[in-house]
């Protein structure tokens, strides 16, 4: 029992770490090739030592430093890392369940951080599949990443999105090819083969809120599909993804029509025990992650200092001071509500700003001259 402990403590303390190496890089995470690039690659420090500070602002332009600030790694909190690991283990029970596999949603204001929590479990999850199975990545792809399609009025679209990640979608002959999109195939049975035979474990879809219910109800008996016959657990991802996840839900699997068809029958044999008060609801039973901005209050001041702290840590500044974050703590979090995404381009900006005039230390000054929005 011990040594299971050891090891389950062993495995949490590695997912905690390979989620904070993570790089923000979206745009092509979407492809196979450029998630597998995103899974392995870890963004490592410069060593001040090897980029002294540059004499003029031209050749201030071309140090290498300012793009290791515009991919400020993800600063590990308590409350982030509770979520990110019930998360993790959540999808790895679901990898050695037969049945009752449940699929998740992420769902928080925009800015909180969402989409970089879903690409961290994502990350750390292949990353471990990889391990136990020897990194053989060429017969194993163990997680898809798609965004909600633009155009969602069926499943196809869906099954493209999928498609395009596994490098499956035909090519358009010609121009007028790829203007009539609605003509594109159906690919749900190479989509299947392939899936099937990869091993794959987890589909990630991030932008939800993008859709409507209706929108989403034809390809939730598909996703069924995926979990039921091949093991895959599909976590949703977007402001409002709960409200909008239940709601397709009810639609996909007629819950009014077979609640309606109860209360009939409980009419029919028990009359006069239908009462309006006690009719049955029908609700989505997923779970639901909940990402809040991070809280400065009389109750919890620690995770802020924590996250500034850790910003402190992660810059690459020759004559940063020691406090320089965590001393305008209050300042800070008014200017972003806590909200990670307004935090991290505030102190992204102001680090390319001091490498830039040469000062190389984050102040007041470099903050003020910043605008995130959020009315600064």
């Amino acid at each position: 029992m011990k040594a299971t402990t050891a090891l389950q403590k062993q495995q949490e303390e590695r997912a905690l770490q390979r989620a904070q190496l993570a790089p923000m890089r979206p745009e092509w995470i979407y492809r196979r090739q450029g998630w597998n690039s995103f899974t392995r690659e870890d963004i490592a420090q410069p060593d001040l030592a090897d980029h002294p500070p540059l004499p003029t602002e031209d050749e201030r332009l071309s140090d290498p430093r300012l793009a290791y600030h515009a991919h400020l790694k993800l600063v590990s909190h308590q409350g982030y890392d509770e979520v990110l690991l019930a998360s993790f283990r959540a999808v790895m029970v679901n990898s050695d369940r037969r049945e009752g596999i449940l699929d998740r949603v992420i769902d928080a204001m925009s800015g909180t951080g969402k989409s970089l929590l879903l690409r961290a479990i994502g990350r750390t999850v292949q990353r471990d599949i990889e391990d136990r199975t020897g990194g053989e990545l060429g017969a194993h792809i163990p997680v898809v990443h798609i965004l909600a399609p633009a155009d969602t009025d069926s499943k196809v679209n869906w099954v493209w999105e999928i498609a395009c990640f596994l490098g499956l979608n035909p090519e358009p002959l010609n121009e007028n090819a790829l203007l009539r999109w609605r003509s594109y195939p159906d690919l749900s049975v190479p989509v299947n083969y392939v899936l099937e035979n990869a091993l794959t474990r987890l589909l990630l879809v991030d932008d939800i809120q993008r859709v409507q219910p209706h929108q989403l109800a034809p390809v939730l008996h598909y996703f069924d599909y995926l979990r039921n016959r091949l093991g895959i657990t599909t976590i949703f991802c977007g402001t409002g993804a709960s409200d909008i996840v239940h709601e397709a839900r009810a639609i996909a699997d007629r819950h009014e029509v077979a609640i309606q068809r109860r209360l009939t029958l409980r009419a029919t044999h028990s009359p006069g025990q239908q009462d309006a008060q006690q009719k049955d609801q029908a609700h989505s039973l997923l779970p639901i992650t909940w990402l809040d901005p991070i809280p400065f209050n009389a109750q919890d001041k620690e995770s802020w200092l924590q996250v500034l702290a850790g910003y402190e840590k992660h810059l690459s500044l020759h004559n940063l001071n020691k406090h320089a974050l965590t001393e305008h703590h209050e300042y800070l979090h008014n200017r972003t509500g806590g909200y990670f995404l307004a935090l991290s381009q505030l102190i992204c900006q102001a680090a390319t700003l001091a490498i830039l005039t040469g000062t190389e230390n984050i102040t007041r000054t470099e903050l003020d001259a910043i605008h995130i929005g959020r009315g600064h």
